[in-house]
C-alpha cells in the first residue's frame, strides 16, 4: 500500500520531464516518509490503547537510535517487518505494564543488571550488517563507536532514572536497549548459518 502511493506521488512529482531521472530517488525518498510516519502512528495508537503512550514513544524512539548504528535482524519484505514490529511493541508494552503494576523495587535492578550484559553484547557485535546495506571498514568503525556510545549513554540515562525514581521511563529505554540486543544475535545467528552452508 505504502509502495503503491510513493510510486504515485513520484510519478507526479516526475512529470516535468526536467525530474524523470530523479524517479526513483523521490519513490524511495517518499516510501522511506511514509513507512516511519505510518510505523509512529502505530506506536501512537498502541500506546494510548496501553495507556502508555509515554513509553512506548521513549521505548520506540530510543530502540530506533540504537538500531540505526548496530543493525541486527532485518524482515525479507515491509510486510512483514511491520507485523513482527507490531508483535514486539505489544509484547514490550505487556510487560511494561505488568513491571510498574508490580513496582518491585527488586525488579528494577533486576533490570539494571540485564541491561548492563546487554550494552555489552551490544558493544561486543555491533555493528551487523544485511545483504541490503553493508558496510565498508571505515563506516563500521564509526557505526561500532556510535552504537557503543549511545547504548551506554541510555544505560547511563536508565540507571539515574532507577535512582530518582522514574521506573517508567527507566523500563522503557531498558526495553529498547533488550530488544535491540535480540535482533543483534539473533542476526549474528544468521550470519553463522550461512557461514556453514
Amino acid at each position: 500500500m505504502i509502495k503503491l502511493i510513493s510510486s504515485k506521488v513520484a510519478r507526479i512529482l516526475c512529470k516535468d520531464e526536467k525530474h524523470t531521472d530523479n524517479y526513483e530517488l523521490y519513490e524511495y525518498a517518499i516510501y522511506i516518509i511514509l513507512s516511519s510516519a505510518f510505523h509512529m502512528a502505530t506506536v501512537i495508537v498502541l500506546g494510548l490503547v496501553f495507556n502508555l503512550l509515554t513509553e512506548s514513544l521513549v521505548f520506540y524512539l530510543s530502540f530506533i537510535v540504537i538500531r540505526k548504528f548496530a543493525g541486527g535482524y532485518h524482515a525479507k519484505t515491509p510486510t512483514r517487518c511491520y507485523i513482527i514490529s507490531i508483535i514486539t511493541i505489544v509484547l514490550m508494552l505487556c510487560i511494561i505494564k505488568w513491571i510498574l503494576i508490580i513496582n518491585y523495587l527488586s525488579i528494577y535492578y533486576s533490570l539494571f543488571f540485564s541491561e548492563l550484559v546487554c550494552v555489552l553484547i551490544l558493544c561486543f557485535l555491533s555493528p551487523l550488517d544485511t545483504e541490503n546495506k553493508l558496510l565498508n571498514s571505515k563506516e563500521r568503525t564509526i557505526y561500532k563507536i556510535v552504537s557503543c556510545v549511545t547504548s551506554i549513554a541510555i544505560s547511563l540515562f536508565s540507571t539515574f532514572l532507577i535512582v530518582i525514581g522514574v521506573y517508567n521511563i527507566c523500563v522503557s529505554l531498558s526495553f529498547s536497549i533488550f530488544t535491540s540486543t535480540v535482533l543483534l544475535i539473533v542476526r549474528k545467528v544468521q550470519l553463522l548459518q550461512n557461514l556453514r552452508k
